[in-house]
């Protein structure tokens, strides 16, 4: 575990609804604004440490690590979107930032090489652990369905390298479930339904636990 931090206290993944296409194309994405571990695909990703001089940037680092794109072959700016990255975690087949919560101010990002509009916006969620029928809350509206409708999100502000990016928060929780995956998806057939398998995803697991520095192994033995 690469971290300047421990005792978390939330858990939550992110998605990139084009499955296995680089970061260079128009995407979007979802973390959420609480301190998150990200646990980074390591067929994608890397991380370099202080020592690599032609690579790593303070500005990105968690401690003495930073993450890099081994495909684009750059810092990925977009997942660094995530304001409080506070260790990085190596696993296969998938990425997701992991805290816990059920209660969180989303970030939906739009990121890509020119200025664009997502359109047909939803967020889908699956509960499980469920005791009963999971109850959302969406930016104070309470809701049953699963899938829950947004607004178009227009994507025109210059980041870093020629790429564009515009953010939108909604305030999300429930009850009635222990976990919940979460997939931001833009309905392009629509049907209202989610295909597909994103190359990240959000998991959020509501567990209360001690946050001393001790307890961090007991923490980390709840989502593996």
């Amino acid at each position: 575990m690469l971290s300047t931090k421990k005792g978390i206290v939330l858990a939550l993944c992110l998605v990139f609804i084009q499955a296995g296409a680089a970061f260079a194309e128009p995407s979007f994405l979802i973390y959420p604004n609480v301190p998150t571990v990200f646990r980074y695909d390591v067929n994608r990703y890397e991380v370099v440490s202080s020592g690599d001089a032609l690579r790593f940037n303070p500005q990105f680092a968690v401690g003495n690590y930073m993450l890099w794109d081994r495909v684009d072959g750059r810092i990925p700016y977009e997942v660094y979107g995530a304001p409080q990255i506070v260790g990085l975690e190596p696993t296969t087949g998938t990425s997701e930032f992991v805290c816990y919560n059920d209660e969180f101010d989303l970030i939906i990002d739009g990121f890509g090489t020119q200025p664009f509009t997502i359109g047909n916006l939803y967020l889908r969620f699956w509960p499980y652990q469920a005791q009963t029928s999971a109850v959302l809350t969406i930016d104070g509206h309470v809701t049953d369905r699963m899938i829950v409708p947004l607004a178009s999100l227009e994507v025109a502000t210059p980041v870093q390298d020629g790429y564009y990016s515009n953010t939108r928060v909604h305030h999300v929780e429930w009850t009635g479930a222990g976990a919940m995956e979460i997939v931001a998806f833009s309905d392009k057939d629509g049907d209202g339904r989610y295909t597909g398998t994103p190359a990240f995803r959000i998991t959020s697991r509501y567990t209360p636990v001690a946050t001393l520095p001790s307890t961090w192994g007991k923490v980390k033995s709840l989502y593996r």
